[in-house]
């Protein structure tokens, strides 16, 4: 049980660094579930190599809850880069006609 929740801790710490690492990058921000995905997977991480594994009920708990956390932040993460893609779709569509817009009435203009 320790090396699962070991490898559950290091998969969700690495997951929430992975993710707030990108949307940093981005400069987007970071998110708060990235944040607290982050430190969960720490805590977990370290609890379990001071004998947290050696209480069943509360180790099976911390593994599904935190399985749960990853799969919620992931969801977020999908649903916020869609959003931003969008948004610049849209952004350079209005960009675009508003340029073709100047651009016919400028020639009008000229003739």
């Amino acid at each position: 049980m320790g090396v699962l929740l070991m490898l559950v801790g290091l998969l969700t710490l690495l997951s929430g660094a992975a993710k707030l690492r990108g949307r940093i990058r981005s400069t987007v921000g970071y998110t708060p579930i990235a944040v607290a995905e982050t430190l969960c997977g720490l805590a977990v991480l370290l609890g379990s190599g001071m004998g947290l594994a050696r209480m069943r009920p509360l180790a099976w708990a911390l593994v599904v809850a935190l399985l749960g956390l990853m799969l919620l932040s992931t969801w977020i993460q999908i649903r916020r880069i869609a959003d931003r893609r969008r948004k610049r779709e849209l952004s350079e569509e209005w960009r675009l006609k508003a340029y073709m817009l100047d651009e016919s009435s400028g020639s009008n203009a000229e003739s």
